[in-house]
């Protein structure tokens, strides 16, 4: 009986530990920044980054 209330333990140990972890993963959703997106052409942005004067 004894093995079998600390097996349950373990158990409901595991996973409080296991929903911890899941909420502090970092893989939540987030906004996106643009800047840092393939494709994302922005004229102003590009114009500010050169280091040629037209």
């Amino acid at each position: 009986m004894l093995i079998v209330i600390l097996l349950i333990a373990l158990m409901v140990w595991g996973l409080v530990w296991a929903l911890v972890d899941v909420r502090r993963d970092g893989y939540r959703q987030r906004a996106t920044d643009w800047s840092r997106v393939a494709g994302h052409d922005d004229a102003l942005q590009r114009a500010e980054s050169t280091t040629t004067y037209r």
